[in-house]
């Protein structure tokens, strides 16, 4: 009898320790893990003490009312969805997820449901918005549909607008859609919650193995934020709220006005209304510095990949931005996104701009990235910039300029430094630069192929600038470089073409060989232009490499000081021409 008390005790104790929805051996029994708070959407509750993976908080709202010790971790369960936001409550947080599955997904939208037919297949709902949401982006199945900004009533707003189509009238909060379609056959998902993470006058702040998904303003802000980081976060769908008459926004993730010493890391971004990645600043005397931006993948963003500015916004003044590095990231299809091109005149792949009285930005650099099918330049840079850096990177197939800088005569400091690049088969100029009091153009071991019209333009620019060691190269009748001036002695040689017809247009007057053009000006004294066809393998299937023969190996000249080409690989003594040693 008293073996059979004990085996009765010993089954009791097992089975209490470790509650599952089904029979699992002891083996197999899940530990508890510990060492920071755990949140779980389904399993958890406000109530436990959230210390253990086996009594955790349910809510993000618990978060964000709690208070903690320095160095704390928060970790969301695995597989678990939250539709709610959460604002960091206190420095030294990290965010991050735990167990096994998708990671944790924080997804800001609502089902609606109920539409009313207003006719010409336009439908209405009726939102039910508090004073602290704003309704953003509209998905119909899981796909976002087409933003249309709101014009005054039903006609005038969707009269030319394409099916597929959503508009917010923000005085009524109401919503309209244009399907052809009966919507209550289709799903609809509409963002409210205007930001997923947010964190301000905050410093030590750790986003990692977090998914975030259609919130209507951004998908985490950081406002005047020390040493926040982000990695290995998704951002979709993120944007379209309404935050003044007529203005619109939402970014995937924004460092704003003091912020400093922040790194975004393997992200993935895309679907966002403005821009991707932005570090701005849009009050007066901010000093924003030293963000990196990192092995990401960055696309359909309606405003911009990367977006950089020091923004007037009304009247402010004395702001900077310091030290932004932008390593190994992919850009692509900026502006083709559900919102469009933002304003209708943006869709830029980089965005790097002072507005005019704003303040300045001082360094900028660009390295290992690719950006693509921009709806505008692939790099756009205006005002006092300082010096943009691009090494290593290729930017191609975007629908205008591929590079272009342009400043005020009274702006003096913009400089731009290219090298060991690829810039090709931009509908437009492959570099423009216009500004003509500013710090100078070195164009150093780059390939130019089949961009629109001009591979080269340069129509204002100071005695600075240097055009060496690079590749112009193209398939059909082009100029390559063209000048509106003149340029000082030396500033270009040891580059190599392929002749065309009017291969360089100088100071008024054009030319179709380089052995004229040296004549005429003393460039080019070293440099090599021929009939050859085959100087690079096969460029229209991104292979720029020199084939054997090729004239432009050994071309260049060392004291350019360029020491790695496009691959990383080592430029030989003298360097090929070219983004590519041979």
């Amino acid at each position: 009898m008293q073996h059979l008390l004990i085996l009765l005790v010993t089954l009791l104790a097992f089975s209490s320790c470790s509650k599952t929805s089904e029979d699992t051996p002891d083996t197999e029994t899940p530990q508890c893990q510990d060492g920071g708070f755990f949140v779980d959407a389904s399993h958890g509750d406000d109530t436990n003490d959230g210390t253990s993976s086996c009594t955790p908080w349910k809510s993000l709202h618990k978060v964000q009312t709690s208070t903690f010790d320095n160095n704390t971790s928060i970790f969301l369960k695995r597989g678990e969805t939250w539709h709610e936001g959460i604002a960091i409550p206190a420095s030294n947080i990290t965010i991050s997820a735990y167990g096994t599955g998708e990671d944790p997904l924080l997804d800001g939208a609502f089902t609606v449901s109920n539409w009313q037919d207003e006719g010409s297949f336009v439908y209405s709902h009726k939102t039910d918005i508090s004073e602290n949401e704003g309704l953003g982006n509209l998905s119909m199945d899981g796909n976002m549909m087409h933003f249309v900004t709101w014009n005054t009533n039903i006609i005038t707003t969707f009269s030319s607008a394409a099916n597929d189509s959503y508009s917010y009238d923000y005085t009524t909060k109401t919503l309209y859609i244009k399907i052809t379609s009966d919507p209550e056959n289709h799903s609809f998902q509409a963002s409210k919650i205007y930001t997923a993470i947010k964190a301000e006058n905050l410093s030590n702040i750790t986003i990692s193995n977090i998914e975030i998904r259609q919130f209507s303003l951004h998908g985490i802000s950081f406002q005047n934020c020390t040493n926040c980081n982000v990695d290995k976060v998704t951002i979709t769908q993120v944007g379209g709220a309404i935050i003044a008459p007529s203005l619109y926004a939402g970014n995937g993730i924004e460092y704003g006005n003091s912020s400093s010493n922040g790194t975004v890391c393997n992200v993935i971004i895309s679907e966002i209304f403005d821009s991707c990645l932005s570090p701005q600043t849009y009050v007066s005397n901010q000093v924003l510095s030293h963000i990196a931006f990192k092995d990401s993948n960055l696309s359909k963003c309606g405003f911009a990949g990367i977006e950089i500015s020091v923004l007037d916004n009304g009247g402010t003044t004395g702001s900077s931005i310091d030290g932004i590095d932008i390593e190994n990231v992919k850009i692509s299809d900026t502006g083709k996104g559900w919102s469009g091109a933002r304003y209708t005149t943006e869709g830029y792949g980089i965005k790097i701009k002072a507005d005019d009285t704003a303040g300045t930005i001082t360094s900028t650099s660009i390295t290992r990235s690719e950006i693509s099918g921009a709806v505008q330049d692939g790099i756009y840079i205006y005002g006092e910039t300082g010096v943009t850096t691009i090494t290593r990177s290729s930017i191609h197939n975007n629908k205008a300029y591929g590079i272009s800088l342009s400043a005020l005569v009274t702006q003096t400091t913009p400089k731009l430094i290219i090298h060991s690049s690829l810039i090709y088969k931009n509908k437009s100029y492959g570099v423009y630069y216009n500004a003509s009091n500013a710090g100078g153009f070195d164009l150093y071991q780059n390939t130019f192929y089949d961009n629109h019209l001009i591979n080269l333009a340069l129509f204002a620019y100071p005695n600075k600038t240097f055009i060496k060691n690079n590749i112009f190269f193209s398939s059909s009748t082009m100029t390559h470089i063209y000048a509106t001036s003149t340029l000082a002695s030396g500033a270009i040689d040891h580059n190599c073409y392929n002749n065309v017809t009017n291969m360089f247009g100088y100071n008024a007057a054009a030319y179709s060989r380089v052995s004229d053009f040296t004549t005429d000006t003393g460039f080019e004294a070293d440099g090599y232009g021929g009939s050859q066809t085959d100087i690079i393998h096969d460029p229209d299937n991104k292979d720029f490499t020199l084939t054997a023969s090729s004239g432009c190996i050994g071309l260049g000249d060392s004291s350019v000081n360029v020491t790695k080409d496009y691959t990383g690989s080592n430029f030989a003594v003298p360097p090929s021409s070219g983004a590519y040693e041979h």
